[in-house]
């Protein structure tokens, strides 16, 4: 993504709007503010005429989320109807975070985006209403919803090649895990979310300077390269001891307290998680092709498989408050 003033503007309307969702105390400013971060979202994704049809859906999907969301605050404040405003406000905020069943749209999305609006989309456009459920949704009506993203998100990554849609798949699986972190802290939140952002940061910026768009595409590379993504792309299932266990640790800790059901659900989710990738990337460095590799010392970044491990040194450092 060329970084040009116009983009520059929209990007930091998006973190501004964002701060505004965080710091209201107002379901109208909080609507309002989702409005804006969405229409700056638009100009940034639309590139070429085939992502105009992308931002076009994009655009449907949110509004229509955007509507259901001012239904739902209407019928609370002015209709007395056995109902429950809950219901539609989370239907709204599922279709905005595209979690199981409305989880089409961003499969589609992501894999027309480039890798750089795959990281805003996977990050910042995640945040808002990652932010608004802990505050207005009780957890027992989320457990439904969430139970099914965590559950059958790693199981339909198995049947693609994508990596967009892999990743795409991930964060699908990643966003009940921020949500009970925002339940529990803050803190916790901004914690795990640093740290998934972080993890992300990483993994993308490998896949574009390789220009990996498929699987097989890792077959061709080196060795070391493999292990290099390997090792990034099981942190994020969190695989102790690296540092995507860390935070999912500290969550699983607080959440016994609050859900047997959901922690239960989520260590199953993370088994579930973590075979899958093994089972995805054991091919990928099993398979070797015919076609010469040349070895760069510039491929290969030590750095950054020390910071995955770094997940041990926490577990044994710190504990959760």
């Amino acid at each position: 993504m060329l970084m040009n003033s116009t983009k520059m503007m929209f990007l930091m309307i998006l973190i501004t709007t964002t701060i505004m969702v965080y710091s209201s105390s107002s379901f109208m400013m909080t609507w309002m503010s989702m409005e804006i971060n969405m229409i700056s979202f638009l100009p940034i994704i639309t590139k070429t005429k085939k992502m105009k049809d992308q931002s076009m859906k994009y655009f449907i999907i949110q509004s229509l989320s955007s509507l259901t969301m001012l239904l739902s605050m209407i019928m609370n404040l002015k209709i007395k109807t056995p109902i429950n405003f809950e219901n539609l406000l989370m239907l709204s905020l599922m279709m905005k975070m595209g979690m199981i069943p409305f989880h089409m749209w961003i499969i589609s999305l992501m894999e027309k985006l480039t890798w750089m609006n795959c990281l805003m989309m996977n990050t910042i456009q995640k945040l808002t209403p990652t932010l608004i459920i802990p505050q207005m949704i009780n957890l027992k009506l989320t457990l439904m919803p969430m139970m099914l993203s965590l559950l059958f998100a790693p199981i339909m990554m198995l049947k693609t090649n994508s990596m967009k849609k892999i990743i795409s798949y991930s964060s699908i699986y990643n966003s009940p895990w921020m949500v009970y972190s925002m339940f529990i802290s803050k803190k916790m939140f901004l914690m795990s979310f640093s740290i998934y952002m972080f993890l992300n940061l990483m993994l993308m910026k490998k896949m574009k300077s390789y220009n990996i768009m498929f699987l097989n595409q890792i077959t061709e590379k080196n060795l070391l390269t493999k292990l290099n993504l390997t090792i990034n792309m099981i942190s994020m299932s969190g695989m102790p001891p690296m540092l995507g266990f860390f935070p999912k640790w500290m969550i699983l800790n607080k959440m016994n307290d609050l859900s047997y059901l959901i922690s239960m659900t989520m260590m199953i989710s993370t088994i579930i998680s973590t075979f899958i990738y093994m089972k995805i990337l054991s091919s990928t460095l099993m398979n070797q092709t015919t076609k010469k590799k040349f070895f760069k010392k510039k491929d290969f970044n030590e750095l950054e498989i020390m910071i995955n491990f770094t997940g041990l040194t926490y577990f044994l450092m710190l504990k959760p408050n």
